[in-house]
């Protein structure tokens, strides 16, 4: 594990396909943060019923070249896939943690614009370094992305697993699991 600072002051959140910052768990979520006086970045994603991986990670180099091991980044769907990416393709320090929320590890549907999301390799040892702590959390009962997606990241990653039994695909107005895991990060 990397050593990290004690304090974490900004918290990224990347939506997924058919979302926005305003939709599910993310404004609940992004209250919370604020409440502890950290900051949010939680971009709109372009054409988020359209996903294109090349628009989506460009929106995002900027904001993901600043991160820092200060820094805790979550990803919910494709988006935490995305975040999986911009980590090992932007990134220029390591961040403090990673947390997915029901992200593909492969494509699961044949749709070019989501497939493209993994047509490279990823170099995951690089990832590894990049981040000083993983945590994956998927529902059992996802009906998008089969929960065993969370057992390939476990392996990649050395993630930590967060298995929930009824959660969906996490498109609740609050992810109880989600703000779990982020606050084991946050200052008290």
């Amino acid at each position: 594990m990397n050593h990290m600072p004690k304090a974490v002051d900004t918290v990224v959140l990347f939506h997924g396909y058919a979302e926005n910052p305003t939709k599910v768990w993310f404004p609940s979520l992004h209250s919370m943060i604020e409440e502890k006086g950290l900051r949010v970045w939680s971009p709109i994603l372009p054409d988020p019923l359209r996903p294109d991986f090349k628009k989506w990670l460009k929106a995002v180099k900027a904001g993901a070249e600043k991160w820092s091991p200060s820094t805790v980044v979550i990803g919910h769907s494709i988006g935490g896939v995305l975040a999986l990416r911009a980590l090992e393709l932007c990134a220029r320090k390591p961040i403090r943690a990673m947390i997915t929320v029901g992200s593909p590890f492969t494509a699961t549907v044949s749709v070019q614009a989501y497939i493209d999301f993994f047509d490279r390799r990823i170099d995951w040892e690089k990832l590894k370094r990049s981040a000083g702590n993983f945590v994956t959390i998927q529902s059992k009962n996802d009906p998008l992305v089969p929960y065993d997606h969370a057992f390939r990241y476990k392996e990649a990653l050395g993630s930590k697993l967060v298995m929930t039994e009824k959660d969906g695909h996490f498109i609740g107005r609050s992810a109880e699991a989600v703000v779990q895991e982020l606050a084991r990060f946050l200052p008290k």
